[in-house]
């Protein structure tokens, strides 16, 4: 199994596309370590945020690292305001 992690930056916000695109990347991963850029991410919305919490249990479940590295203000607050905040747990927003 390749051990290199798979990253994808997600886009500013989520829309359609955003999801799909997500949604492939991940598919394409899976069993991979995963890391999502999401430094850029400012707006969550309610199904890319649920897709990346189905996935971070799912990782987890396998014993696969999934990160999300350098969340920002706004990706943070979004997931608050959606009771998802558990998503970042263990990792530092970017300052």
């Amino acid at each position: 199994m390749d051990d290199a992690c798979q990253t994808y930056e997600l886009p500013p916000t989520a829309n359609d596309a955003a999801c799909a695109g997500l949604a492939a990347f991940l598919a394409k991963a899976r069993g991979k370590p995963v890391c999502l850029q999401a430094g850029a991410h400012d707006r969550p919305g309610t199904r890319l945020s649920l897709l990346m919490l189905a996935a971070r249990r799912s990782w987890e479940a396998e014993g696969v690292a999934f990160r999300i590295e350098a969340p920002g203000e706004g990706l943070c607050t979004g997931l608050q305001g959606l009771g998802l905040e558990a998503l970042l747990e263990g990792q530092e927003a970017a300052g």
